[in-house]
């Protein structure tokens, strides 16, 4: 069985947001739902800019599985962590759980206009999105069980991610790994997204992310 994650190369990441609008696409996340973000984060002594492509981390441990009541969030053997849509009752235990704080609950209301309301009965299940539930990135789960790689990781025009099986160790996921290390590793999640940072630059992007991800910067 597969192990899947991402390496992020912090150096190659360019900040076009082409990952953000790749995986809005994809998914038809509801309005102000972004699954995937992107972070600026500056560094006044060497006057650089880093952008952090920051979205769900896919733990090995992930707190979210542990928090939920319901059972509704759970991992797959291949590591993947996905949300039942059958058992969310929107309570948000997970979210609060998260350290990274990327898991969502779904606005209130509802999605699809009246008028739309056929596209949205017929729409594959990963565009259909419960008001008031859980979500956050799900690694596009259903390109991955086809064989694919996550739209953000086949949309991304610079090949700053790679998208891999991290128990093969021939895989290029692999390779990249050994240079790469965990935002908030201090959590003890053992995140299975992770990055090569700057040189130098990794405890200053590990702090700023950790202030709250969900300002702008």
């Amino acid at each position: 069985m597969a192990r899947y994650g991402i390496v992020v190369d912090l150096d190659r990441c360019v900040g076009c947001m082409t990952c953000v609008i790749s995986c809005k696409e994809e998914n038809l996340t509801p309005p102000g739902v972004w699954w995937n973000q992107i972070l600026q984060v500056e560094h006044e002594a060497s006057q650089r800019i880093t952008y952090v492509r920051y979205a769900c981390m896919h733990c090995e441990n992930p707190p979210c599985v542990k928090a939920c009541p319901n059972q509704a969030v759970y991992q797959r053997a291949d590591g993947i962590v996905l949300v039942d849509k059958d058992r969310c009752k929107g309570v948000g235990a997970c979210v609060k759980a998260c350290p990274y704080q990327v898991m969502i609950l779904n606005p209130e209301a509802e999605y699809f206009t009246e008028e739309a309301r056929p596209y949205a009965e017929s729409a594959p299940a990963h565009r259909r999105h419960v008001p008031g539930q859980a979500s956050m990135c799900t690694l596009c789960v259903h390109r991955v069980d086809e064989g694919g790689v996550p739209a953000c990781v086949a949309g991304c025009p610079s090949r700053a991610m790679v998208f891999g099986d991290l128990d093969d160790p021939q895989s290029a996921i692999s390779h990249a790994a050994r240079r790469a290390g965990a935002l908030r590793a201090d959590a003890g999640t053992s995140p299975k997204v992770t990055y090569s940072f700057p040189e130098g630059l990794r405890d200053h992007i590990d702090e700023e992310v950790r202030k709250d991800p969900h300002q702008p910067r």
